[in-house]
């Protein structure tokens, strides 16, 4: 009896070690082929970040300052002076200027637009440029909230933060780039950051507001670069004013914004 018992065990004991190899197969193949996928997909992963190429590249900023100096040669501008004026940092009190401006007179944050002095700050639909600028065109502009719509009323009614306040307030806008007809009944007055994602957003609502009021809109733009959190703005605003001692801002404007959008 004895002998059985221990045939017993040992049978018992072949067939637990046969089991454990089976595992340890098991555990060795899943193991093995985890580190197939793991690797297949960091290989993927690079290859989409860097267009396919298999090399991970890190986008540029289009805002650099070797960028803004290849857009002027793209516009045919002389190159000679711009980048002397970019460089030597001709414009940059200019900018700070306008910048200090913009916050005195209630300037927070990007974009920020006056139109006949009604502040609108944001990014907001066409729609709502088009209500106060219609109204200003009838000549119903009301320093009331409630005489504008139930949107635009939402935007009013906090005293400590608001994005639309139809109390007219006067803006100096001397040192401002302008582009409209001089007998234009409406003023649209933005300060802007070429850095910013809501400015970029708003770059063709504006288009939109000059397309489809061209003869009532007189556009004024202000530099306003969020140096704190846009470490390329303060350089571009600069850029831009270079651009304009040669008559072209308005092309340098378009090209930064439009390549902004395309990021």
């Amino acid at each position: 009896m004895p002998k059985a018992k221990n045939t017993t065990m040992s049978e018992t004991s072949s067939v637990s070690s046969q089991s454990n190899n089976v595992l340890y197969v098991m555990m060795a193949v899943i193991t093995v082929f985890s580190i197939y996928l793991f690797v297949k997909v960091m290989t993927l992963e690079k290859k989409v970040a860097s267009g396919g190429s298999g090399t991970t590249v890190q986008q540029e900023s289009p805002l650099k300052v070797d960028n803004l100096k290849k857009y002027a040669k793209e516009l045919k501008l002389n190159t000679g002076k711009f980048n002397k004026c970019l460089d030597d940092g001709a414009k940059k009190a200019a900018v700070e200027a306008q910048t200090a401006y913009g916050s005195s007179v209630g300037v927070q944050g990007t974009p920020g637009f006056f139109i006949n002095g009604r502040f609108l700050a944001g990014a907001f639909p066409f729609e709502f440029f088009k209500e106060i600028i219609d109204k200003e065109l009838a000549g119903t502009g009301s320093t009331d909230c409630t005489a504008y719509s139930t949107e635009l009323q939402k935007y009013c009614s906090d005293p400590q933060n608001q994005a639309f306040n139809p109390v007219p307030k006067e803006v100096d806008v001397k040192n401002a780039q302008v582009k409209g007809p001089k007998t234009a009944k409406v003023t649209v007055v933005e300060f802007s950051d070429f850095e910013c994602p809501f400015c970029i957003r708003a770059f063709p609502t504006v288009e939109q507001i000059l397309k489809e009021y061209k003869n009532d809109v007189r556009f004024y733009f202000m530099q306003f670069p969020l140096t704190q959190i846009h470490p390329n703005a303060q350089k571009a605003a600069e850029a831009s004013l270079c651009a304009a001692d040669q008559g072209k801002f308005w092309e340098f404007h378009d090209k930064l914004f439009t390549l902004e959008s395309a990021q």
